[in-house]
């Protein structure tokens, strides 16, 4: 089965580890299905909030071959490209491809694509690269830490496999800039904009390719399908609970949001542990009195803000 990847929603999960911080494949697989189970039109692995730039090229293949496994078609595939040259990210798209990725997300080459000037001929050139060597449907990735120029949409534009651009600059100037010159072109915008989803898609975005929805997915699933309808009203009566948990998990310092959204998980009964890979740091006590605090107020406990939205129950939390 096809499926659209330049709109709906595409998580982008966590990978859950040990407390040695080994890959905790079991519940990986657990994890994948209810995921898959909730609707979305993709899931994601190999990206940042997965870790993917911790893991050896090994258990990248490995992630991406179980995932499929464990969705069975009930969405595609994706996996991040994280690489430092056009050569190593070639290799690796045709790798991850051949591993079972329906879809690839082209993360910015650092330290290279992080100087300025960026000409936009160079983003253009290193897309092209990949999306010859792979064959499948490309998403490119605004970063927070990589700003590309004025007329980087329209120039891969130019490259037929490109479908879609996740915008991660968690600036709302920056989201408007970038539908705007989308709007001459074949290619979507995803927000990757995790504190502000639902604004993001009533701006124009067709869609969210977001590691917040490695929980609640079947949720947000829900609330974008109403936003596309026109019920506003409904739409924020999902948001308006799942906005401040978006909040303190994204909130400053934005790398400790792998380990927020893990301990979220953990406390749902999704993974058993909130591990992640040193450096980084374990979450802080603040950060977990206030998600313990979110859940209350908000109702979170419930089995519907689950990744399957409840459907998998039985075989999903990792406490049962």
């Amino acid at each position: 089965m096809a499926f659209d990847l330049s709109q709906g929603i595409i998580a982008a999960p966590v990978t859950p580890f040990n407390s040695d911080e080994s890959v905790d494949w079991a519940t990986l697989d657990r994890y994948m299905a209810a995921i898959a189970a909730g609707g979305p039109q993709g899931v994601a692995m190999n990206m940042a909030a997965s870790e993917g730039g911790s893991l050896t090229e090994a258990e990248q293949i490995e992630v991406v071959r179980r995932t499929r496994a464990a969705a069975a078609g009930a969405c595609a595939v994706i996996s991040g490209v994280v690489a430092q040259s056009t050569r190593q990210a070639t290799d690796l798209a045709k790798r991850l491809v051949e591993a079972g990725a329906d879809a690839l997300v082209v993360f910015p080459p650092l330290p290279t694509f992080v100087s300025k000037p960026l000409a936009v001929e160079t983003v253009v050139a290193y897309h092209r690269a990949i999306a010859e060597a792979a064959g499948v449907p490309i998403i490119a990735f605004q970063t927070p830490f990589v700003d590309y120029p004025a007329g980087t949409i329209r120039g891969l534009a130019s490259i037929p496999s490109i479908v879609a651009l996740k915008d991660a600059a968690f600036n709302v100037d920056r989201t408007v800039e970038l539908l705007e010159e989308a709007e001459t072109t074949p290619i979507k915008v995803l927000t990757g904009n995790d504190t502000f989803i639902l604004e993001a898609m009533l701006m124009g975005c067709s869609g969210a390719l977001i590691g917040f929805a490695g929980t609640a997915t079947a949720e947000l699933v829900r609330m974008h399908a109403l936003a596309v309808a026109g019920k506003i009203t409904e739409a924020y009566a999902i948001w308006n609970a799942l906005g401040p948990l978006a909040r303190i998990c994204w909130r400053r310092p934005l790398r400790d949001y792998r380990v927020r959204m893990k301990y979220t998980l953990m406390r749902q009964g999704v993974i058993p542990c909130d591990a992640a890979r040193a450096p980084q740091p374990p979450i802080a006590a603040k950060d977990k009195d206030d998600l313990d605090r979110c859940f209350e107020r908000y109702g979170l406990d419930d089995a519907r803000y689950l990744p399957d939205g409840g459907r998998l129950r039985g075989s999903m939390r990792a406490a049962e």
